[in-house]
């Protein structure tokens, strides 16, 4: 079971749809924390636990693979779903050696993050 999960994309309105998604698939019981960049993110991972990371890839300065190789170098491990528009497989498979769990094409929808949410166990059904 989890009880955190962080969103971490340079657009607030990016993060309000997905906060939405997640608590429509997750309920209220799991807290929902937001990081406006990179180097947000990683301040809020070294600073408290988070169980799942819904990541950006493109965000200004600190980008999503910025994050992922210092998580890795940090030994930070929550599981991390890349949320990006970059769906090029040379960049599906750099996050996946950085460690990330799952990749769900952005502009995020329900069912495709409904089916990644059911085959991390984080919901079921």
């Amino acid at each position: 079971m989890i009880s955190s999960i962080l969103v971490v994309d340079d657009s607030k309105s990016s993060r309000k749809v997905n906060v939405a998604l997640i608590r429509e698939l997750v309920g209220s019981e799991v807290t929902c924390l937001e990081a406006t960049g990179g180097e947000h993110a990683l301040q809020i991972l070294t600073s408290q636990h988070v169980d799942l990371v819904l990541l950006d890839l493109t965000m200004p300065g600190v980008s999503g693979f910025d994050v992922l190789a210092e998580m890795r170098r940090q030994n930070l491990n929550p599981r991390v779903i890349v949320v990006s528009a970059d769906i090029q497989r040379l960049a599906k498979e750099r996050v996946a050696a950085l460690g990330a769990t799952g990749f769900i094409d952005k502009p995020i929808r329900m069912e495709p993050l409904r089916a990644m949410l059911s085959h991390l166990g984080v919901i079921h059904g």
